[in-house]
């Protein structure tokens, strides 16, 4: 942006005016559009300078008003403070106030599809389903997995149907929230999930045979969760920063190797699962995620707990197994919120002293080790529900340490560990 001011040259008064002209938000609002349930976001594709919007099944178009957003200085040439009949493109030109235009073309689709009729074609594009659903009933809130709410289809939780196909016409379901397709076998993720981006808060595609994300289906702005564990994907595209609501993200099982660093400007992240993706060390970015509360990197060779890891005092939870360590550090005391921690399946010989002051422990894993000896220091830890000590090379545990018992953790050792008072 080159903001207006003015500087002398040569004792001349120049004025650089603001060449900005990009359409920045367009909507329907209910406010200016009675017949609206809700107001209604576009997709704009700024590269191609479109914008797209879809409008819930019934919808007349023939007389609607937009809200539009600018760049600052910049001006719509034609009058917008009016209805105008959506039923072919539109052009708008954005006046910037160098004088210079971008020109807009605005497409507006009524979804033509009832709910019935769409879910009948999603049910009839996988043949091999599992759905159980009644095509003769009318009434789509008795088909399993549908979740009705004042005659909107908000959810569909169809895990382990059978499926291989999500059709672009599932994309019409407009007042969807939630779309739960775990272990499945679905290789595509359509073009048009782009859709559903007014509403659409979850979506768990985990465990299917997806090997892609599209770059459509980065306009999903208002998601919330989003699951793609196992799956066939290769890299995570640096668009994911786009997703900026983001509060659970699992891309676990999928051969990736490295995630890319914009994946850490999703800043509002709480919950963020990476396990068994190749990961040899953990990025430095990872720092900017301050809410993190759950992070699991296990099956990563990554080899140590790093100083970036534990820079995240917001964790409650954090999932090591199987990630080469060696060595618990002592600075492990920094996370004073941690309440899981599981680092069983390494080569950890020794357990740190320091862990002693960890109070708000409950679940401590640290099965499948090299350990010997257990510190006395870890009777401190009387919140602890489980403790996992088995297939190490303990012997003999602190007489302390077994008292923990008395006030309800379950020690969890192999046969024969005794108690000392040693």
């Amino acid at each position: 942006m080159v903001l207006s001011c003015s500087k002398e040259i040569d004792g001349s008064d120049v004025t650089l005016l603001n060449s900005d002209k990009e359409i920045l938000e367009f909507s329907f609002l209910t406010s200016e559009n009675g017949e609206l349930e809700t107001n209604i976001t576009a997709n704009i594709d700024q590269l191609k300078n479109t914008v797209s919007v879809v409008l819930p099944f019934g919808i007349p178009i023939i007389a609607l008003k937009p809200s539009i957003v600018v760049s600052e200085g910049a001006t719509i040439v034609q009058n917008i403070d009016t209805t105008f009949d959506f039923s072919e493109p539109i052009v708008y030109s954005v006046l910037a106030e160098d004088g210079s235009t971008k020109d807009y073309t605005i497409s507006v689709r009524v979804v033509t599809s009832t709910a019935r009729e769409i879910l009948t074609s999603f049910f009839n594009q996988n043949p091999d389903n599992t759905l159980g659903w009644n095509l003769e009933n009318e009434d789509v809130s008795t088909w399993e997995g549908v979740v009705v709410v004042d005659d909107k289809v908000v959810a569909l939780e169809l895990n382990e149907k059978g499926l291989t196909v999500l059709p672009p016409e599932i994309c019409d379901l407009f007042y969807l929230k939630t779309l739960s397709l775990e272990s499945n076998s679905i290789t595509e993720i359509p073009k048009q999930i782009e859709d559903l981006s007014n509403n659409l808060r979850t979506l768990n595609l985990g465990a299917n045979l997806i090997e892609a994300i599209p770059e459509e289906f980065f306009s999903l702005r208002k998601l919330v969760e989003f699951r793609i564990y196992t799956n066939q994907l290769t890299e995570i595209p640096v668009s994911i920063e786009s997703l900026k609501e983001l509060r659970e993200l699992s891309i676990s099982n999928n051969t990736l190797e490295e995630v890319p660093s914009e994946l850490f400007n999703l800043t509002e992240l709480n919950v963020l699962f990476m396990n068994n993706i190749g990961l040899t060390e953990i990025p430095e970015e990872i720092t900017k995620l301050s809410k993190l509360t759950a992070l699991g990197v296990s099956s990563n060779p990554i080899g140590t707990i790093s100083e970036h890891i534990l820079s995240l005092q917001s964790l409650t939870s954090l999932d090591m197994y199987n990630t080469n360590l060696t060595s618990i550090p002592s600075d492990i005391v920094k996370l004073t919120n941690l309440v899981r921690l599981q680092l069983s399946g390494n080569m950890l010989a020794n357990i740190d002293t320091s862990m002693g002051d960890m109070f708000h422990l409950e679940y401590l894993y640290l099965r499948t080790n090299m350990i010997e000896m257990v510190p006395n220091q870890l009777s401190n830890l009387i919140n602890l529900k489980v403790l996992d000590l088995s297939e190490n090379g303990i012997v003999s545990m602190p007489i302390a340490v077994c008292d923990l018992v008395n006030t309800g953790t379950e020690i969890l050792s192999d046969d024969g560990v005794t108690c000392s008072t040693r």
